[in-house]
C-alpha cells in the first residue's frame, strides 16, 4: 500500500483555528509564541515565525476549522492530489496564505479539514525551539476516521493503545519518519484534542516551562514522558481553552515497523506519574 511516509511525505505546518475573540487569541501566540502578522484576506489574522504559524478567523464554533501539511516539492504535492482526485478541492484564498498556488483541502467522513500544499518560502530559524509538529482529535467513531487516514489518505498507524476489553481506544499517525504528526482517540464527541510544539530538549521544555509562568499561564498536565512516541512533554492552555503541548525527543520510526500496541492505562499516557484519560 502506498504511504505518505514513502512517497509523498508531510508535516505539518500551520493551522487555521477559529475564535469568538480572534484578536485576544491571536495577542497570545504572537507573544508568546513570538510571530508576526502577516498579510491575510480580511476577517481573518495571519501570524508566522520560525517553524510555526497559525491563522486566526471569526467563529462562534471555536476550535480548529483546518490542519495544514506541507509536502516537500509541488511534484509531491501534485502526485498526492493525483491519488485523492475524487476527494480534493481548491483550497481557496485562505489556503494560500501561507502555500502557493496548488494548495487543495481534503475532508474526512467526520467532516474535519486538512490542507495541503507546498510552502510559499523556506522556514526561518528559530530562537526558541517549537516546530508545530502534531495535531490531536477526539472521535465518536475511531475505527472508521482511522481507515479513512490510513487507506485514503496514506497515513501509517505507529501504536495504538488497546482497552482491556480489546477495542482500540488510541491510535498515532504517522506521514513522515516522526511517529506521529495526528492522533485520534475514542470518545463521546467529535472534537479537536490538542496540538504540540516539538522543542529539541529538555531544557528547552524548561525554558518554555518559564515563559508560560511569567504570564501565569500553568501547565494542566506533565511534565512527564509519554508512552507512544517516548516524547518529553507538558501541556498548557491558550486563551480560548485550546490545549497546547510542548514536546521534546519524539521518536522517529522506520517505515516497515510493525504498530506498536499498549495498554489504555496512566502509565501509557505518563510514564512518570498521573495521565489524563479523556472520556
Amino acid at each position: 500500500m502506498t504511504t505518505l511516509q514513502t512517497s509523498t511525505p508531510l508535516r505539518l505546518h500551520h493551522l487555521h483555528l477559529r475564535s469568538t475573540a480572534p484578536d485576544a487569541l491571536a495577542s497570545f501566540y504572537q507573544d508568546l509564541f513570538e510571530l508576526r502578522r502577516v498579510p491575510a484576506p480580511a476577517g481573518t489574522v495571519a501570524l508566522a515565525g520560525g517553524e510555526r504559524a497559525v491563522v486566526i478567523g471569526q467563529g462562534e464554533d471555536a476550535g480548529l476549522a483546518v490542519a495544514a501539511y506541507a509536502a516537500r516539492s509541488a511534484q509531491d504535492l501534485a502526485a498526492l492530489r493525483a491519488r485523492l482526485a475524487d476527494l480534493a478541492r481548491d483550497a481557496g484564498p485562505a489556503g494560500e496564505i501561507f502555500f502557493a498556488p496548488g494548495a487543495f483541502t481534503v475532508a474526512d467522513p467526520q467532516g474535519r479539514v486538512l490542507l495541503f500544499g507546498v510552502p510559499r518560502a523556506g522556514r526561518e530559524p528559530d530562537r526558541l525551539s517549537a516546530r508545530l509538529q502534531h495535531t490531536v482529535f477526539q472521535t465518536t467513531d475511531l475505527a472508521t476516521v482511522v481507515d479513512f487516514y490510513v487507506r485514503r489518505i496514506g497515513f501509517t498507524v505507529s501504536d495504538e493503545v488497546v482497552a482491556d476489553d480489546g477495542a482500540i481506544a488510541t491510535c498515532f499517525l504517522r506521514s513522515d519518519d516522526e511517529h506521529h504528526s495526528l492522533a485520534f482517540f475514542q470518545g463521546s464527541q467529535n472534537a479537536w484534542d490538542h496540538h504540540c510544539y516539538e522543542t529539541s530538549c529538555w531544557n528547552d521544555i524548561r525554558d518554555w516551562g518559564d515563559r508560560f509562568a511569567r504570564v501565569r499561564r500553568g501547565i494542566f498536565f506533565g511534565p512527564g514522558r509519554h508512552g507512544p512516541g517516548n516524547n518529553l512533554f507538558f501541556m498548557v492552555t491558550d486563551p480560548d481553552g485550546n490545549r497546547v503541548e510542548l514536546s521534546a525527543e519524539l521518536e522517529r520510526v522506520d517505515a516497515g515497523r510493525a504498530p506498536g500496541v499498549w495498554p489504555h492505562e496512566e502509565y501509557t499516557l505518563n510514564s512518570w506519574g498521573r495521565g489524563w484519560i479523556r472520556t
